[in-house]
């Protein structure tokens, strides 16, 4: 296999960890409104806040795990320029592709220097660079995930201490 079709592979690769990323900020973002409808329907639909002690406790701990899944999916969609910044060139490699290198790098006013840097790479520099850039998009997927996986563990917590709150107030009253 020659250093062209490496790159071109590589690229591949770095496109889908990228399309990877996106969808878990989609996920995110679902996550994010069943949370809020969650909240709103239990304090402003049901009325949570008139029922007796133990609807209203049960309806407080969804609420606890509610908040506390939006916060982790916000954190899954707050940008950050990199995951570790301290990987970036101790291999050797110089991640043009992304931005917290470019950012970290070049200064607003180095747009020349950039484009000096970029042009001196031959195919071998881009494969490498397009690898590179798998690696860092992939560490940034798993980061995502979990942050995913903590907030839906919580949605469904939520959501089953709203269930028991309803049927509480249906028992209470």
């Amino acid at each position: 296999m020659d250093v062209a079709d490496r790159a071109r592979i590589y690229a591949a690769f770095a496109d889908a960890t990228r399309r990877l990323a996106s969808a878990m900020d989609t996920k995110a973002g679902f996550v994010f409104a069943v949370n809020g409808a969650l909240l709103t329907s239990l304090w402003i639909g049901a009325r949570m806040a008139d029922v007796g002690s133990v609807a209203r406790w049960l309806a407080m701990g969804s609420s606890l795990c509610a908040i506390l899944a939006l916060l982790a999916a916000l954190w899954v969609i707050v940008p950050r320029p990199s995951v570790d910044a301290a990987i970036y060139g101790t291999r050797g490699s110089r991640p043009v592709s992304h931005y917290g290198y470019v950012v970290n790098r070049y200064s607003a006013a180095d747009f020349a220097q950039f484009e000096r840097d970029v042009a001196q790479f031959d195919e071998a520099d881009f494969a490498r660079e397009a690898l590179e850039a798998h690696f860092i998009v992939s560490r940034i997927v798993q980061l995502k995930s979990k942050w995913i996986a903590i907030a839906g563990g919580l949605t469904l917590a939520g959501i089953g201490l709203a269930g028991m709150a309803l049927l509480a107030k249906q028992l209470q009253g």
